[in-house]
Parts: C-alpha cells; sequence; structure tokens
C-alpha cells in the first residue's frame, strides 16, 4: 500500500509510489482523498506525464475546469485540450515568451495569495500542477494552510467573522495585479462575481478554515472599505510564516492541493532567461 510522508507536519505530505500514470484502483482514489483531505497538498514525485495522462489521473477526483484561457480567441494556445491550463511562459514554437506578451500578463496574478476559481460556479476543489520544465534557480511555489490559520484567531475573532460573506471575483484580482486591462468584456460576463463564506467547514474534514485570497474583495453588508480592510487583514494572518510552505519544484513533481482550506502563490524567477512549463488541471467543488 502507498504511504505518505509528512514534509511539512499536517499539511503537506509526500508520495513516492504512485504512478499517476497507470489507471487507479478505487482504493488507491479513496487513498488520495483520504491524504489530501488530512493534509492539504499533496507531491507526487517523479511524475512523467503528457496532458492526456494528467487529465485522466485528475478526473478520478471528480468534473475537470475548463481553462480560462481557453475562452479567448486572442491567444494562441500550445496545449489541445480546454482542460488544460499552460502555466508557463514558452510559446508554441518553444521560445521564450515576448516580455510584453499577452500569456504573461495573463499569468501575473498568479503571484498574488489565492486560492483557484474561487470566483466561478462551481468553485474548485482540487488543483493538479505538473512540473515539466523549471528554471536552475527560484520559480517556487508556496502554500498556506488556512485551517491552522482559523484556528489560531482569537475566539473573538472567530465569532466577528463567523456567517460573512465574501466577493469574489477575477476582476478582482486582476486589478490588484495591474493587469485589468486584459480582463475582457466576454470574461466579464462569463465570470460574474460570486459570494463565498469568509468561513466555511470543510467537507473532507469536517475542520474550519478561512476562505479568501485575492478574488475575494468586498463582504456582503459592509462598506467596501471596511470589508477589504478585513479581508486583508484575515490574508496577512493567514500568510504568516508559521501557517506557510515553500516548494521548490523538481521536474516530474505532480502537486495536488485543497483550495477550500488553502492558498498558494507563485515565486518570481528570471523569466526572461529561463523557461518554466508547468501543467495545471482543476477540479470542480
Amino acid at each position: 500500500m502507498h504511504k505518505v510522508t509528512a514534509l511539512c507536519a499536517d499539511f503537506v505530505g509526500e508520495i513516492n509510489t504512485l504512478d499517476a500514470r497507470s489507471p487507479l484502483t478505487p482504493s488507491e482514489a479513496a487513498f488520495v482523498l483520504d491524504a489530501i483531505h488530512h493534509f492539504g497538498v499533496l507531491v507526487f514525485r517523479n511524475q512523467t506525464l503528457d496532458d492526456e495522462q494528467q487529465l485522466a489521473f485528475s478526473r478520478n477526483f471528480g468534473n475537470l475546469h475548463k481553462s480560462i484561457a481557453s475562452n479567448r480567441s486572442d491567444l494562441e494556445r500550445r496545449v489541445r485540450s480546454d482542460e488544460v491550463s499552460d502555466i508557463s511562459n514558452v510559446g508554441a514554437d518553444g521560445e521564450i515568451l515576448a516580455p510584453d506578451d499577452l500569456r504573461r500578463l495573463q499569468q501575473r496574478a498568479n503571484r498574488l495569495w489565492h486560492t483557484d476559481n474561487s470566483f466561478r460556479d462551481p468553485a474548485g476543489a482540487y488543483t493538479l500542477l505538473n512540473a515539466r520544465t523549471i528554471p536552475p534557480e527560484a520559480g517556487e511555489t508556496e502554500f498556506a494552510d488556512t485551517r491552522a490559520a482559523y484556528d489560531a484567531l482569537g475566539a473573538d475573532r472567530q465569532r466577528e467573522i463567523e456567517g460573512l460573506i465574501g466577493v469574489h471575483s477575477l476582476a478582482n484580482s486582476r486589478r490588484l495585479a495591474g493587469t485589468g486591462g486584459v480582463f475582457d468584456e466576454i470574461e466579464r460576463a462569463r465570470y460574474p462575481a460570486q459570494e463565498q463564506p469568509v468561513v466555511r467547514v470543510h467537507e473532507g474534514s469536517g475542520r474550519r478554515a478561512l476562505y479568501i485570497g485575492s478574488h475575494a474583495g468586498a463582504v456582503v453588508g459592509m462598506e467596501t472599505a471596511a470589508g477589504q480592510a478585513l479581508l486583508t487583514d484575515l490574508l496577512d494572518h493567514s500568510t504568516q510564516p508559521q501557517f506557510v510552505y515553500r516548494h521548490a519544484w523538481r521536474v516530474g513533481d505532480l502537486a495536488m492541493w485543497d483550495n477550500r482550506i488553502t492558498l498558494h502563490r507563485a515565486l518570481p524567477f528570471d523569466d526572461i532567461r529561463f523557461k518554466r512549463d508547468l501543467r495545471r488541471t482543476a477540479i470542480q467543488a
């Protein structure tokens, strides 16, 4: 049977014995789900996947979201499936994208703390990200445990935020990243703002977690400035070092995380000199 080794207490687990190219048995799929619900983040090592194999593995855990980029006719895509997101700085010709390429701007918001697809209906459950090519330095991904962050709030603060509803929008994270100009009218119509609880009970573990991040830009029933201040305060609290794990990628890593109990962000690297190619699939809640 497979085993999970803790990389970061009860937050990040490593699995070295599972080959994601092979069909999972029902017991193996249940093992992965139990592990992701316990930890929040899993890292499967040495996964030499192509896009179809990653899709097949991902479908063990639910229905897939389509990539946001698949809706845009002005973006050249080098992947065939609408359900695979190309998280890279590489074009179809294999060369590094120009500094002003629109695809670079689309990804700038990944450097903000966020939870994937909280602005969609249905929202995001799990994300899987496979490292095909990585730079020789930097370019890590940080993850924050929003269950531990919630637990560390004082009882008064927990009571204060219980029942509050946040408003999540792709437009808000694009605004914060300074890329609001690439959020076109078609996307505005396709991805209207979604209301999500600020505190949610995780279906897999029964634990409370904060559900916040850069997509959340307002709180229902609060003045805009007050709501934003509250969300910023909770985000600052949740991303303190004691709640954060920094993942240094290896080629072949397949990271899987539960967006309902985590935040994450990409760290910068010299993307003018070095290539970085990761492929993402996302499971609907």
